[in-house]
């Protein structure tokens, strides 16, 4: 079984820890001999503590092409730019039932994967509505919850429709404010009855200064020096 790359995430149920309660945790592993002192261990965490793995779908899905889906901003930089490229990465859009099982032997509780925008709305707009993107994310949320596994989606990990960069500039533009609100209030509807958790934008920092500054990232611009701020303003908007 190929294994995912996965990253983990520690998710705790609330942002803020009340007067020193994980205090007690800690305090088990303070006086432990080696090797014990490096336990890390599911029962040395408190009931309801949230074990997660995460994805990205530029980074897993592959299938760039496949059933409709649109061209991203990922695919143009890294076919223009890099040598290597997520056409097929690990292919994980053809193969959810064996990501599955490697989520169910990881042991986690939830599991955080981003939606490809361009997989549902091929131009980034919602009159190019593609039903194939569609049922893919709805089974694979469904599966997930057949498993036991709380869905966390992620909205936008970086992958902005081409169309997009190309019709409007990408997120300098504040009417991307308005078309990823239509496609965020989309996924709502359409998923909200399976997935409690929810992501906006990944890391908009690396997003605004790496996509729009530096060029490091997609779509690789190297802007005038207010241009990242005004990206960082739409993203937070």
């Amino acid at each position: 079984m190929e294994p995912l790359a996965f990253s983990l995430l520690l998710l705790w149920p609330t942002l803020v820890s009340l007067n020193g309660a994980g205090d007690g945790t800690w305090a088990r592993f303070a006086s432990l001999p080696y090797p014990e002192d490096n336990l890390f261990l599911h029962a040395t965490f408190p009931e309801g503590f949230m074990w997660s793995v995460g994805t990205s779908a530029y980074q897993t899905e592959g299938a760039w092409q496949q059933d409709g889906k649109g061209v991203s901003v990922w695919d143009t930089f890294t076919h223009k730019q890099l040598s290597a490229n997520g056409d097929v990465a690990s292919d994980s859009y053809n193969n959810i039932e064996r990501d599955i099982s490697a989520i169910q032997t990881l042991g986690v509780t939830h599991y955080r994967f981003s939606i490809a925008w361009t997989r549902i709305f091929p131009d980034g707009l919602l009159s190019s509505r593609n039903e194939v993107g569609l049922r893919f994310y709805s089974h694979f949320i469904q599966r997930l919850r057949d498993i036991g596994v709380e869905p966390i989606v992620t909205l936008h990990h970086w992958d902005l429709p081409q169309a997009l960069q190309d019709r409007y500039g990408g997120w300098i533009n504040e009417t991307l404010v308005d078309r990823f609100s239509e496609y965020a209030r989309f996924c709502f509807e359409a998923f909200g009855h399976r997935v409690k958790y929810w992501i906006t934008i990944d890391n908009p920092y690396a997003l605004a200064w790496h996509g729009y500054s530096t060029g490091k990232l997609a779509p690789g611009i190297n802007g005038a020096p207010r241009v990242p701020y005004t990206v960082a303003h739409n993203l937070i908007k």
